[in-house]
This record gives structure tokens, C-alpha cells and sequence, in this order.
């Protein structure tokens, strides 16, 4: 994946800037449904279960996940061992919402957000009650802070980077 290099100069330096504030909203975005999906026990194999199937608000009862058999795969991998991935999506939720709100590991992070994203627009998909174009607007969005290293700027990265230059694999900071 290509990165985008921004000169320093004046314009450069206020590009930067925007893209942390971006890339630090996007982190809030996911620590304030972090929390809100632990308060409502999202994070358990029941919450999770339900998250999808629940008859009265689960995402494919309104017709989500339709697309290129999504719901099919879901049901097939998900929801076969629930408990499993609600762990899993309680710690990659947290890990993401604070590497992006810190810009620690911010590619890394931003990668993670972008797919996770994606997922979110994939399982809304069809979905009646839901506007799906959020998801793509935070999609693009969190691919943005990707290519741009955004963590470099306004957040820890940007102390990774000063104390041992690039990383020693690409996408960590």
C-alpha cells in the first residue's frame, strides 16, 4: 500500500494537522460504540447472537447482510462460536478506538478500522432502518489516516518514529 508524503511546509503541516484530528475522531467514534456495546452486553455470546438475529433490532431481521452471502458467512463462522468473537471484537474495538484516539501504531490501527468498517457497511447492507453510507464515509476515512501516517502527527508515532525512524515492518507507526 502506497503512503502519502506530505512536504513540510505551512499547507503541509495544516494537512497534517486536519488528518490527526480526523484520525483522533475516528478513535472517539469507536470508544464512545466501544462503550455503549459493553453497557449493552454486546460483548458476550448472547449479546452478540443477538446483535445479528434478535427478531425485534438484530441487523438481519430488517434484511442486513444480504450482500454476496454475508449473512450466510456470519452464520457460518460468527455465529457458530459467538463467545469467541465477542471477546475478540471487545479487545480489537478498545485496541483500535485508543491506538487511533493516541495515534500509537496509528497504520496498524487505522487497517483494523478500515476493515472493520467495511464489515459494519457489508452487515447493514440491505438493512431498512439503517443509512449505510456512514460506513463508507468512515471507511474512506479511516483508509485516509492509514496512507497518511496520521499517528506521525498529534500522537505517539510521532515518538516512535524520531526514536528509531521507520519501522522495522511496514504499517506500525
Amino acid at each position: 500500500m502506497a503512503e502519502v508524503i506530505v512536504p513540510e511546509t505551512v499547507e503541509g503541516r495544516r494537512l497534517r494537522t486536519a488528518v490527526a484530528v480526523l484520525r483522533m475522531t475516528l478513535g472517539v467514534i469507536i470508544l464512545a460504540t466501544w462503550f455503549d456495546n459493553l453497557r449493552k452486553g454486546i460483548y458476550t455470546a448472547q449479546g452478540l447472537t443477538d446483535l445479528f438475529t434478535h427478531p425485534d433490532w438484530g441487523i438481519f431481521t430488517f434484511g442486513g447482510g444480504a450482500f454476496l452471502g454475508y449473512r450466510g458467512l456470519v452464520e457460518a463462522t460468527i455465529l457458530q462460536v459467538p463467545g469467541l468473537f465477542a471477546t475478540f471484537q471487545m479487545v480489537a474495538e478498545l485496541l483500535m478506538g485508543l491506538g487511533l484516539l493516541l495515534g500509537a501504531l496509528t497504520p496498524l490501527a487505522g487497517v483494523g478500522a478500515t476493515f472493520f468498517f467495511f464489515n459494519l457497511f457489508l452487515a447493514y447492507l440491505g438493512h431498512t432502518e439503517e443509512w449505510i453510507w456512514t460506513y463508507v464515509l468512515l471507511s474512506v476515512s479511516a483508509f485516509v489516516v492509514t496512507i497518511t501516517r496520521a499517528g506521525r502527527e498529534l500522537g505517539l508515532d510521532r515518538r516512535l518514529w524520531q526514536k528509531w525512524g521507520e519501522p522495522p515492518f511496514p504499517f506500525l507507526w
